[in-house]
């Protein structure tokens, strides 16, 4: 079942882009555990459960492509503007106009669809093993130092094996990074396709993109660096999608 489908009924499209767009403008509003029960698309596909985190951020990939590709209009996209009287404003704009700004026949806009098509089902939604961690893929603080991971998934795999990181959510009786939990959680995941051939271990981590270190995360406003973290991402949903389908 596609819960964006379910969740937007007739609002539903074949455009992926505009059906975040209004997934967002729809969900807008609420707060706290139950509204989040019943309008978070994680928490949708496991059945209200506040461990379900998404897996990659669609709005960042889409903000990464219409900033890029509207540069020279001096226009920046926000999911919610904090300083506006519609502080939704370019989420409506997007939806309303979306070939305005994201022309389809733009290399990087198909890939962004192709990518926003996986992005709203199942393959993009796992559960985490503590709450806390949902926040920390996103910003989290190492050694009192803030770093930044933007939910991109080889940080968050590398990060797994830090126990000042992401690493502390699983930790053993020794106050270490328990290996076996690391690897039990990413096998229960299906998140394998990761790791070099399928092998958990820090050291095998794709990277998103090439002179990148899978250990650390970065904005990204480069064609060419857009282009291969899409591919990536794309590839990884992909992946992940047949597993779960087995």
């Amino acid at each position: 079942m596609n819960k964006m489908k379910e969740y937007l009924r007739d609002e539903y499209s074949d455009d992926y882009l505009k059906n975040f767009c209004r997934y967002w403008l729809k969900a807008y509003g609420g707060s706290g555990d139950e509204w989040r029960r019943k309008n978070d698309l994680d928490c949708l596909y496991f059945d209200g459960d506040l461990l379900a985190d998404t897996l990659m951020s669609a709005w960042t990939p889409i903000k990464w492509v219409a900033d890029l590709l509207n540069e020279e209009k001096g226009i920046r996209f926000h999911k919610y503007r904090i300083d506006s009287d519609d502080p939704l404003s370019d989420l409506r704009m997007l939806s309303d106009d979306c070939e305005q700004y994201l022309p389809k026949n733009h290399k990087l806009v198909k890939l962004l669809y192709e990518f926003l098509a996986l992005a709203e089902q199942r393959c993009n939604y796992i559960l985490l093993p503590n709450r806390k961690m949902n926040r920390a893929r996103y910003k989290d603080y190492i050694s009192g130092e803030e770093v930044w991971l933007y939910d991109e998934v080889p940080a968050t795999l590398s990060h797994l094996f830090d126990q000042n990181s992401l690493g502390r959510f699983f930790l053993g009786p020794n106050n270490e990074v328990d290996i076996m939990r690391v690897t039990g959680w990413v096998a229960r995941e299906h998140l394998e396709m990761g790791f070099e051939n399928n092998e958990i271990a820090p050291e095998n981590v794709r990277p998103l993109i090439s002179g990148l270190s899978p250990y650390e995360a970065k904005w990204l406003n480069d064609e060419h660096e857009i282009e291969q973290a899409l591919e990536y991402m794309i590839d990884f949903l992909q992946n992940r999608e047949d597993r779960l389908k087995k």
